[in-house]
């Protein structure tokens, strides 16, 4: 086996799981349960709490919002690691689409991070589960609806991140924060700092050597789980199937905000200089 075909360091069910119920019944503050844990969390059976999130299909949505004018991503590949300028149709247009295999367009199409509040208010009392969580944390609200096949690259966000699985099936790879030495991220000065080339479902050892000691997390969500995701936890997601999902972004504490920027320092001090200032370790 050569280096580029080695494995992936995969550890699947290897993140925590509870049921929606038991934190209710506890009398959890789900939020600071899951933000002071500071590791992914998969909170399952939300359906057993608010059967009315059952409801989202694409047929829902199509139903509900069909008519409204939505932006699109779109890409070559079914990676979608930038977002390009978008094209605008309305969701009755895009639903009919995706239906297809292979999109008219010869794109993958992908309608995502749009702002339940702002895009569809029609839509915000359907969530459910962010009136578990306290009104001065809550932040954007973001819908996402794709095909099968849909990927982002592998990046890091910097709030923690409640994100609901309302229909069909997600796989999240993550990996600690502490990996990000060795996973390539670009240099803090280019549009996208939050993003590295490496792509676990395709992982070429040979250009990333350092990204074979990365461990990472294999987390399948299905419809009724939210998965909890820290901030600054690398990520890739991809869709199983159609989705629809919904992620709840809250507003993170100062002090842990700026703990995972100080864990970055290294690596924009090393791309700003241009090369590795710091020795290596034996």
């Amino acid at each position: 086996m050569t280096t580029k075909e080695a494995p992936l360091n995969l550890y699947p069910d290897q993140v925590p799981t509870i049921r929606l119920k038991e934190l209710i019944d506890g009398n959890v503050d789900i939020y600071t349960f899951c933000s002071n844990g500071k590791k992914p969390l998969l909170i399952t059976d939300a359906y057993e709490v608010f059967p009315e999130m059952a409801k989202w299909s694409p047929e829902f949505l199509r139903e509900k919002v069909g008519n409204k004018v939505i932006n699109v991503n779109t890409s070559k590949t079914d990676v979608f690691q930038e977002y390009h300028l978008p094209i605008q149709m309305t969701l009755e247009e895009y639903f009919n689409e995706i239906k297809l295999d292979m999109p008219t367009s010869g794109r993958r199409l992908y309608m995502g991070a749009q702002g339940v509040n702002q895009s569809f208010p029609e839509l915000k009392h359907d969530i459910h589960f962010d009136s578990l969580l306290p009104d001065e944390k809550l932040g954007l609200k973001y819908l996402w609806f794709g095909p099968s096949g849909n990927t982002t690259g592998l990046h890091y966000d910097t709030a923690d991140n409640f994100f609901v699985q309302l229909y069909g099936q997600k796989r999240w790879i993550m990996s600690e924060p502490d990996s990000f030495l060795n996973l390539y991220p670009r240099s803090s000065l280019s549009h996208y700092p939050r993003v590295t080339d490496f792509n676990p479902l395709k992982p070429d050892f040979d250009k990333f050597p350092k990204a074979r000691k990365v461990k990472f997390y294999d987390i399948t969500v299905d419809p009724g789980n939210i998965l909890f995701a820290p901030p600054y936890w690398w990520h890739q997601v991809i869709s199983n199937s159609t989705i629809i999902s919904v992620n709840i972004w809250c507003s993170t504490s100062k002090l842990k905000a700026e703990w995972g920027a100080l864990q970055l320092i290294p690596t924009y001090v090393k791309t700003i200089l241009g090369h590795n200032i710091f020795p290596k370790q034996y």
